[in-house]
C-alpha cells in the first residue's frame, strides 16, 4: 500500500517554542502613548465642564421637609440649606447640609436624600424637651442637653442643674423619684448637683431638701417615711437629710407653735 502525504499547503508554520514575539515598533509605542494622555485630557475637560454646567442644566428646583417640625422655625431650617446649596441635583454635597441642620440647636438628628429630577428631601428629629437645664439649656429624658434660644424655651417645665456631663443621672434620678414624691402628695420642681456632688431638692410645697453627697437613695426613702409626719407638725422651709440617722428641719410656719399662740 502507498502512503499518501499532505499537500504541504494545508501546514501552517509556527515559530518554534520559546520564540520571542516581536515587540511594537517605538513609533506605535508612542502614538500609544499620545492616545491615552489624549483621553485622560479629554475626561478631565468634560468633567470639569461637567461640574460646571451641570448646576445649570440639572439644578435643584425644590427642597421638601419630610416630617413634623413643632419648634425649631422653619425659616431657619430653610436658610440652613439654602446657605449650602452649591450644586445640582447629581453634584450637590448632602453630607454638608445634613451636617448644617444638626448644627441647629433643636434638631437631634436629620436626612437628605435626592429625588430625582430637581428635589432634595429633607428629614429633621427634633429634641424633645424634658426639663430646664441649669440657666441657659434644657434637657431631654435622656440627659441630652441642648441650647435653644432662650425665647424659645417651654414653659413649666421641672429645672434641672450640674454639669453636662452628669444630665444622665440627674435626669434619672428626676423621672425615678417623681412618682414617688406624688404619692406623698408632693411635686417635684427642681434638682441639683453642684460641683462638690451635692443634691438638693426643690418641692411644689415650697421647700427644699439638702440631701448631700452620700447616701442619697436610703436619704430619699428616709425623707419619704418622715414626710407625713413632717406635713402633720407644720410647713417647713428646708429639710437637712446630711445626718447618719435623723434629719433636721427650718419650719416656716409649726402647727404646734402656731396653736401654743392662740
Amino acid at each position: 500500500m502507498t502512503r499518501t502525504e499532505r499537500p504541504a499547503a494545508t501546514w501552517k508554520e509556527r515559530p518554534a517554542a520559546g520564540t520571542p514575539l516581536r515587540e511594537p515598533s517605538r513609533g506605535r509605542r508612542l502614538l500609544q502613548g499620545a492616545s491615552a494622555l489624549l483621553l485622560i485630557l479629554l475626561m478631565v475637560v468634560g468633567g470639569r465642564l461637567l461640574l460646571r454646567l451641570e448646576p445649570q442644566y440639572l439644578p435643584i428646583r425644590v427642597v421638601s421637609v419630610e416630617g413634623e417640625v413643632h419648634r425649631l422655625p422653619l425659616q431657619r431650617l430653610q436658610e440652613s440649606v439654602s446657605r449650602e446649596l452649591r450644586g445640582g441635583i447629581l453634584t450637590q454635597d448632602l453630607e454638608t447640609i445634613k451636617a448644617a441642620l444638626e448644627d441647629l440647636a433643636w434638631v437631634h438628628s436629620a436626612g437628605v436624600r435626592r429625588l430625582w429630577p430637581d428635589r432634595l428631601a429633607v428629614s429633621v428629629y427634633e429634641h424633645e424637651p424634658f426639663a430646664r437645664w441649669g440657666d441657659d439649656g434644657l434637657v431631654t429624658a435622656a440627659g441630652l442637653v441642648f441650647r435653644p434660644s432662650p425665647e424659645e424655651f417651654p414653659k413649666d417645665l421641672p429645672w434641672l442643674a450640674g454639669s453636662d456631663e452628669r444630665a444622665p443621672q440627674v435626669t434619672a434620678r428626676f423621672r425615678a423619684w417623681q412618682p414617688r414624691f406624688a404619692a406623698q402628695g408632693l411635686g417635684l420642681l427642681g434638682m441639683a448637683v453642684d460641683a462638690r456632688g451635692a443634691w438638693t431638692l426643690k418641692t411644689d410645697a415650697g421647700f427644699t431638701i439638702a440631701l448631700g453627697t452620700d447616701d442619697i437613695e436610703p436619704r430619699v426613702e428616709r425623707f419619704l417615711r418622715a414626710y407625713p409626719h413632717i406635713a402633720n407638725a407644720g410647713l417647713p422651709a428646708h429639710i437637712d437629710m446630711r445626718y447618719s440617722n435623723g434629719l433636721a428641719v427650718r419650719w416656716l410656719c409649726h402647727r404646734l407653735s402656731r396653736a401654743a399662740g392662740a
